[in-house]
């Protein structure tokens, strides 16, 4: 299989550059957008169930008790529960509102997709207002404050847009298809530099998106009832507290995954590929080659040495349309050149969790404590499998690509 285009060469200097032909990606399975957020919805109410169950539950189990339900669940606010439920369905709702709009109006454009959005917007503000004012009347005036704390956050990180907060991804209709972002493969070094800036800021959102995403689940799932269980309540505040850190790491890797399926980084690395790196070195190094006034109208062949701001650098890959100095290119080809390290490194993380709490649930012997760990570990397993499994992909994928890169890259020097 090539790895470059044979007839999608450009002349440099009386030299052929050849541009990098991508081999294609196996159809590897993803979750719609509904189905992600329906497994994260019962994800954060479970686990909001389990952290109620660390604070109010009963010691039903003695022998001597006159207690025979598990848990006081009349303690409990039903508004608080309420306001929990409400925001972790708030992007499952609207997403089947959208898939609504969509089996109605089909090819619906993106101005008919921003009603569900308003509507949704409208009817979080209503409820999420209702029991705010309710669990005041309960409790004292920091209750709204701690509330609503998040939402001050969340203004901070993406303004006032209303779409992050009813949906994970940012789909621009021109630029996506069924999720993910499109690919040109151009000649022109500034289209490339370009679609280099969309992909690097989709890329941001989506990093910002779900670490947002994990904190406020981890915050409204574990923090919250904490802060309002009942003064004369005894609880175990390491558990509770260790129960927050799982739900927070758990819920990142899950939207990690969901966020950055293979597909996508696969389009991320192709464009890595035509943007190429530049590393500087000395002038020493440079063997008396002389090195070109660099250009941003040109694509540099591997091994060119150019002189920018008063350095010299070599580019690296099969062809490079970077500028020279800029961290931005240089972060996005080191991230990018081979997806796979970053799938290594979110399936160690998630693979040293299941372990962790396989341990703790080993040396466990209150009853609600195994149930936690139980939960946290299967929700977690089903995680590691796709993260495994697109780490292993990638892996195979990429490897063969850069052999047979480097049995071209030898065949044209």
């Amino acid at each position: 299989m090539e790895l470059f285009e044979s007839n999608n060469r450009i002349d440099h200097g009386g030299a052929l550059v050849a541009l990098p032909k991508h081999i294609p990606f196996p159809d590897v399975p993803h979750n719609s957008e509904v189905v992600n957020e329906f497994i994260t919805f019962l994800f954060v109410v479970f686990a909001a169930g389990m952290q109620f169950l660390h604070i109010y539950r009963t010691a039903w189990w003695l022998p001597d008790s006159y207690i025979n339900h598990s848990i006081n669940i009349h303690l409990i606010d039903p508004y608080l529960v309420l306001f929990i439920v409400v925001m972790a369905s708030r992007r499952l709702i609207y997403s089947l509102l959208n898939k609504g709009i969509e089996y109605v109006y089909s090819g619906s454009t993106r101005k008919i997709q921003k009603v569900p959005a308003r509507f949704m917007f409208a009817l979080l503000s209503i409820h999420l207002s209702y029991c705010v004012l309710k669990i005041f009347l309960r409790q004292n005036y920091l209750s709204p404050f701690l509330l609503l704390y998040p939402f001050m956050t969340y203004f901070l990180i993406f303004g006032f847009r209303i779409e992050p907060l009813i949906r994970i991804t940012n789909v621009i209709e021109t630029s996506y298809l069924n999720g993910i972002p499109m690919h040109c493969c151009s000649t022109n070094p500034s289209v490339v530099r370009d679609e280099i800036e969309m992909l690097k800021n989709d890329f941001n959102d989506r990093f910002k998106q779900t670490l947002f995403t994990s904190v406020i689940n981890a915050y409204y799932a574990g923090f919250v009832p904490c802060f309002f269980a009942q003064n004369f309540l005894y609880y175990d505040v390491l558990w509770a507290t260790q129960h927050i850190v799982f739900v927070w790491l758990s819920g990142f890797t899950m939207c990690a995954k969901f966020c950055f399926p293979a597909k996508y980084c696969d389009v991320l690395h192709r464009a890595a590929l035509h943007l190429g790196q530049w590393t500087r070195i000395d002038g020493r190094s440079n063997n008396n080659q002389p090195p070109a006034t660099w250009s941003k109208t040109v694509a540099w062949p591997t091994g060119s040495v150019v002189r920018y701001n008063g350095e010299l650098y070599k580019s690296t890959g099969p062809v490079t349309l970077a500028i020279p100095g800029d961290v931005t290119h240089y972060r996005f080809y080191k991230l990018f050149n081979n997806p796979s390290i970053f799938y290594m490194v979110l399936t160690s993380v998630q693979m040293f969790l299941v372990m962790l709490q396989i341990l703790l649930l080993c040396f466990s012997v209150e009853w609600h404590n195994i149930l936690s760990l139980s939960f946290l570990t299967l929700t977690n397993h089903h995680t590691l499998f796709k993260l495994v499994r697109d780490y292993l992909v990638t892996q195979k994928v990429y490897a063969a690509e850069t052999s047979i890169y480097e049995k071209l890259n030898a065949h044209f020097n």
